[in-house]
Parts: structure tokens; C-alpha cells; sequence
């Protein structure tokens, strides 16, 4: 099983990710990891992406991002 991602880890938007703001293949650095709400639900993770210029970063869940 996969480690689960930490502040500082360097992350790529997966495939998976389906939004229309950032595009599959863009990196950046976890930031945050906000814990899950409930028992069966998933962390999701701030990520400070390299071509941002936003000071709120956007989060991710965690099949839209993988390890560079």
C-alpha cells in the first residue's frame, strides 16, 4: 500500500483530475493535508502548484495527485 501524502511531498496532477482550471501534468508542493470527515471519507490535499500565483491554494483528492 502506497504511503499517504505529507506536507513537502512534490505531487503531479493526475488524469484523474477533471477540473478546468489546472491541466493533468502540473506540479507543485503539498502544502496542507486536511484530514477526513468521516470514518469512509479520504484526506484532501492543499497543493502550492508552480504556476500559481494564488496565495489560496487549491486542494486535491488524493487519486488526482501522484509522487514526482
Amino acid at each position: 500500500m502506497p504511503q499517504p501524502l505529507r506536507i513537502g511531498d512534490r505531487v503531479r496532477l493526475t488524469p484523474k483530475y477533471q477540473g478546468k482550471q489546472f491541466h493533468p501534468g502540473d506540479t507543485g508542493t503539498v502544502v496542507d493535508v486536511v484530514p477526513a470527515s468521516s470514518p469512509q471519507g479520504e484526506a484532501v490535499y492543499q497543493v502550492r502548484l508552480d504556476a500559481g500565483k494564488s496565495t489560496l491554494f487549491p486542494t486535491f483528492h488524493e487519486d488526482e495527485l501522484e509522487r514526482v
